[in-house]
């Protein structure tokens, strides 16, 4: 299944760029509009970390939105990933917008988009958009499924995950790079290869959920040229390969199907 990753890029050849997640699950979210979910398919499973969960809403006059207040940081939000759920591939969403806040109230649009409807279940496309303003609330808004019939005859909307990113620049007289650094297959329900072809020491890689916690880590002792590392025992959803050199460090998103 293809994936579309997130780019790092390579800034005067002294910086590397990398993309940090905003939402995580402790965060207090809302629905916005009006929503009719079932129970165990409510606004809060949107940013819980997992694609084995959705958002589903039964209420079509208004799309499926949901407010994150980021809890007092500020962050500068540059693009959106999205996962489709478990089911009846009409429940897509066809479009999306972007809106930030400071006060929780009054809200600026960042950035729309289009979606392609697809027939892949848990896959996760990325966004990225131009925004340089750093806000404390962020509203997301999808106002339409592929089809409103939602593949039963009731009409729905889903979505199985929703993450936003900020970029995080690393200032390096020698970083590491994207072409030097390559985690295949992802997504993996089970072995991921970790390829690095450059010439600093690897000093650490550490697997990272969304929520921020160090789910896996191998010492730098045992990291080679090519590192397999077995994530079967991690739960399905978004994760992050953390690896770093003493000049700089590079973030990979990776996916538990």
């Amino acid at each position: 299944m293809k994936k579309f990753l997130l780019l790092f890029t390579l800034l005067i050849n002294i910086s590397v760029s990398a993309q940090d997640p905003i939402f995580d699950p402790s965060m207090t979210i809302t629905e916005f509009g009006i929503v009719s979910s079932p129970i165990g398919e409510e606004v809060d499973k949107v940013i819980d970390g997992t694609s084995s969960t959705k958002f589903l809403d039964f209420e079509l006059g208004d799309g499926i939105g949901f407010t994150v207040d980021l809890g007092g940081a500020s962050r500068t939000a540059i693009s959106m990933d999205i996962t489709t759920a478990n089911d009846f591939p009409v429940r897509d969403p066809i479009d999306f917008e972007v809106f930030g806040s400071n006060n929780g109230s009054s809200f600026t649009s960042v950035a729309t988009g289009t979606i392609d409807c697809i027939s892949d279940r848990f896959f996760t496309r990325s966004y990225t958009f131009t925004n340089t303003t750093a806000y404390s609330f962020y509203r997301l808004n999808f106002s339409a499924p592929c089809d409103p019939s939602g593949g039963t005859g009731i009409p729905s909307i889903q979505i199985a995950e929703v993450q936003l990113f900020e970029e995080v620049l690393a200032i390096n007289d020698n970083p590491l790079s994207e072409n030097i650094v390559k985690v295949y297959p992802n997504p993996s329900s089970g072995i991921l290869t970790v390829n690095y072809s450059g010439n600093d020491k690897i000093q650490s890689v550490k697997i990272i959920s969304v929520s921020g916690k160090i789910v896996q880590e191998i010492s730098n002792r045992a990291f080679n040229s090519e590192q397999t590392l077995d994530i079967s025992s991690l739960g399905t959803g978004i994760y992050f390969l953390r690896i770093s050199s003493a000049a700089s460090t590079i973030t990979k998103k990776i996916i538990r199907h």
